[in-house]
């Protein structure tokens, strides 16, 4: 449990946006970071031994015996489960830790972890045990939060595959071991990448000269570019030269990440076995079975009406960027004109800059990184009348991490614990995501962390990082996440027993991300690096208008990677590389009208797939439409309504993973949610 303990910390000043030095005691999180790979084996071998012993003691108790208290309360905080810190002690430095040896035991942990929580499944005698209760008079007197867990483990074993013969039992966990390998060997190639391409700083034309400069060798006079977000996204945005944005986008899609493509054929195949074992003609069926979709065949309903809608926007968009290509190019209109699929990011930023006044690079310098952080903070504490204090003196796993600790502004109570590690290096998980490190339990408080990868401060002149504008969503999306991980009430709840369903987690941060679009959101957000004022009127509400620019295009990618994510779980995955490959060259342009270029196929990296998102990414857009009804409902009006902040804590995210979604959302909304306010929002109506 959190420990007490005097630490050096940052208070923030009420009202305000920045922070005073204090010395007060402080609760601290539970975590001891291991330092040694024996640290994190005796980790592992302690969870799995109590975890049996868990399992045994349940398998044990007397029919006399039976009660919530001696079979579901234990089964709800098993060893395996995150409300046991040495989960997260021994698995969670995969994705951060700068020593390889530790990151690769970590992973080894995180695999064993998932072993075990499938073998524990497997478990008859203990099957009988929740069985045999959750039919006795104690049961049905259960309130709904408890209840819930009851059905939760019932559904647990029985999606384990305990109705199979013996023989189908051991073949289905030979087959979910190899998928949990498949996807560790998938994920580590990713996070291992060290792809460098050199450029003369004349190949990278429009990329700023202190960008160029920070990754010049000093040896050689070459500017050397990694696949990491920092280096990609400007040069595929900004780099006038095609050749360029070719070569990148090639070494990322076509080269990089090893064996990736054969693991994503391989984990599919893997995902279709286990289905079928379980009575599922696919894996989109069984993944979808416990989600708010409940089938493929509603995702296809939901997805074709958007496609449908999208198009006519989106050819328009390519028309303007190939028209945009010409005249950047010097070309008649005789000449014919192809838009690449490396020219879409380039000319769609020239459309912003060129057609609505919005230059990213302009913008840029009024988004210092620790401004837009400490202020996204004020205004999550304000909306959800919350207290952050910074604290100093703790045991982190890299110096840059920051950790703070949460509080209920009005009550006092402790609501949990959040890390913040938001720059790049060597080894450290490659994308922008929160990991739910600890759950509550037992007046333990949940604890969240926020792996970024962010630029950081020039180390040569110490410049404040400046952020994209959509750096700045990121940000704040995220932020929301961790706010969900840390507001959700009750013992267990967002355990893997009180999950909220894949295509609803996504909702309540994409609907955080409208404060980014806002006008008072935009003017507290920026502070110019040199001259600390707001985003001018000019620009800000530039930026406002031109939102929805280039929307029917982006839309239609979504569109894309949902299908995309369908087929290859659906009735007939591609059997190979081969196959993966000529479905990316197929739907690609069928469905986002941009032709997909020679063996390029982004499953090599589109990590989504290859963990549980799996036949999810439809998601996104089945949670926006949702969002978006949040919005426009509660906060349209008054974006900054701390009332309408503490319904939305107390009827959204409160709830976490328990009782139904759909149910949670018709409180708040007053009534069941439509797509109108997305389409409206995106322009499209």
């Amino acid at each position: 449990r959190p420990k007490a303990d005097a630490a050096t910390v940052h208070i923030p000043l009420e009202g305000r946006g920045i922070m005073s030095a204090a010395t007060v005691p402080v609760e601290m999180p539970v975590f001891q970071w291991p330092s040694t790979v024996a640290e994190i084996e005796a980790r592992v071998d302690g969870v799995v031994k109590d975890t049996e012993v868990t399992l045994n003691k349940v398998a044990a108790v007397a029919d006399a015996d039976l009660s919530f208290v001696t079979v579901i309360e234990p089964l709800m905080s098993i060893a395996h489960y995150k409300t046991d810190q040495r989960v997260c002690e021994a698995k969670f430095l995969q994705h951060c830790s700068t020593d390889p040896e530790l990151r690769a035991a970590a992973d080894k942990a995180g695999t064993t972890f998932a072993a075990v929580k499938a073998k524990a499944r497997t478990r008859d005698d203990v099957y009988a045990r929740v069985k045999a209760y959750s039919s006795t008079p104690e049961a049905a007197t259960l309130s709904p939060f408890q209840a819930h867990f009851v059905k939760a483990i019932l559904d647990g074993f029985e999606r384990s595959g305990l109705a199979l013969n013996p023989q189908k039992r051991e073949e289905l966990q030979a087959l979910r071991d190899a998928d949990t390998s498949v996807c560790a060997r998938y994920k580590t190639n990713l996070a291992e990448d060290k792809t460098a391409l050199r450029f003369k700083p004349e190949d990278l034309k429009g990329c700023p000269d202190e960008w160029i400069a920070e990754r010049t060798d000093d040896a050689t006079g070459e500017v050397v570019v990694t696949l990491k977000y920092p280096d990609i996204i400007p040069v595929l945005q900004l780099c006038e030269v095609s050749e360029t944005r070719r070569r990148l986008s090639a070494a990322k899609e076509c080269d990089a990440f090893g064996d990736n493509l054969e693991l994503v054929a391989e984990g599919i195949a893997l995902r279709k076995k286990i289905a079928e074992l379980l009575g599922y003609p696919t894996w989109g069926h069984f993944a979808t079975a416990t989600r708010m979709s409940g089938s493929p065949e509603k995702i296809q309903e939901f997805l074709g009406p958007l496609r449908d809608k999208a198009k006519a926007g989106a050819q328009r968009d390519v028309e303007a960027l190939i028209q945009l290509k010409r005249e950047h190019l010097g070309l008649s209109e005789q000449e014919e004109v192809k838009l690449n699929a490396w020219d879409v990011s380039f000319y769609s930023s020239l459309r912003l800059k060129k057609d609505h006044g919005v230059d990213h690079e302009a913008v840029r310098a009024y988004f210092p990184l620790d401004h837009v952080v400490e202020t996204t903070m004020q205004i999550y504490q304000e909306l959800l009348s919350l207290k952050f204090t910074e604290i100093m003196d703790c045991d982190k796993w890299h110096q840059e991490v920051r950790l703070f600790v949460v509080h209920d502004a009005k009550e006092g109570h402790r609501m949990g614990h959040f890390y913040l590690d938001l720059h790049p290096r060597p080894g450290k998980y490659g994308h922008a995501a929160i990991f739910h490190l600890l759950k509550r339990w037992k007046g333990q408080t949940p604890v969240d962390c926020m792996l970024c990868n962010l630029p950081a401060p020039d180390a040569k002149t110490g410049r404040p990082a400046l952020l994209r504008h959509f750096n700045c969503v990121t940000f704040f999306h995220e932020f929301g996440h961790i706010m969900h991980g840390l507001l959700s009430e009750g013992d267990g709840n967002s355990t893997t027993l009180a999950k909220c369903p894949r295509d609803f987690v996504e909702a309540p941060s994409q609907m955080l991300e409208n404060w980014c679009w806002t006008a008072e959101g935009l003017r507290r957000l920026s502070k110019h690096v040199d001259t600390g004022e707001s985003l001018p009127d000019e620009m800000l509400q530039a930026m406002i208008a031109a939102k929805n620019v280039g929307e029917g295009l982006s839309m239609l990618r979504q569109l894309y990677l949902s299908t995309l994510d369908l087929e290859i779980h659906g009735e007939n995955p591609p059997k190979d590389s081969a196959e993966l490959q000529a479905l990316v060259d197929r739907l690609r342009p069928e469905i986002s009208l941009i032709e997909n270029p020679s063996g390029a196929n982004m499953l090599r990296s589109f990590g989504h797939l290859m963990n549980q998102y799996s036949a999810a990414y439809y998601g996104y857009l089945w949670a926006e439409v949702i969002s978006a009804d949040m919005f426009r409902e509660r906060f349209e009006a008054d974006p900054f309504s701390a009332e309408a902040g503490m319904r939305y804590r107390k009827q959204v995210l409160a709830p976490g993973g328990v009782g139904k979604i759909a149910d949670h959302l018709e409180v708040f909304l007053g009534r069941p949610p439509t797509q109108e306010a997305f389409l409206s929002s995106r322009g499209i109506l």
